[in-house]
């Protein structure tokens, strides 16, 4: 980067308190879903080089992170959602905000049609009232999902081959 680049600010990955990520694929109508700490174990174990991503209109990079392959990463899902209505929307030239938004509503109606995966703990339930009320399972569920809309991404070869993992970001738009 020239001196006089704006900074990029550690915002990614490894800064945020998720669970689970959903990389939304425009290019493969596909939902990559992972557990974040399987990602970030990803990134150790393969070492992939830092790559930096920009954004049309902006001079200088925009955010720094990793070029990471699906299979690397343990456990990874391909939610393939085809059916999903807002596909000719993502492909439409967007901003970065306009582009996530509709990624985080491609997740919520995969999630609404029971075909999004979250990891979570359950137990069987023995207590004699519960049991008599024909309850086996008692499930927790908390978790907290990150969203990326990561259009070109995921399987060749329609897609890059790649997730785009970010380390950090300009955030040049001061949109979040």
């Amino acid at each position: 980067m020239k001196p006089d680049t704006p900074a990029l600010f550690e915002y990614g990955i490894l800064t945020e308190d998720s669970d689970i990520r959903a990389h939304v694929s425009g290019v493969n109508q596909t939902i990559y879903v992972f557990q974040t700490k399987r990602g970030v174990q990803a990134i150790e174990t393969y070492q992939p080089p830092i790559v930096y991503g920009y954004q049309p209109g902006v001079e200088g990079p925009t955010s720094s992170g990793w070029l990471v392959q699906p299979d690397w990463i343990e456990d990874l899902r391909r939610v393939r959602f085809a059916s999903w209505a807002g596909w000719a929307d993502l492909a439409k030239p967007l901003s970065t905000s306009g582009k996530g938004a509709l990624a985080v509503q491609c997740v919520t109606q995969a999630m609404r049609l029971g075909r999004f995966p979250i990891w979570f703990d359950a137990v069987e339930d023995t207590r004699d009232y519960v049991q008599c009320a024909r309850t086996d399972l008692l499930v927790f569920v908390k978790k907290r999902v990150q969203v990326k809309c990561d259009y070109t991404a995921g399987d060749k070869p329609l897609g890059s081959g790649n997730l785009y993992l970010q380390k950090a970001e300009r955030n040049p738009l001061k949109r979040i």
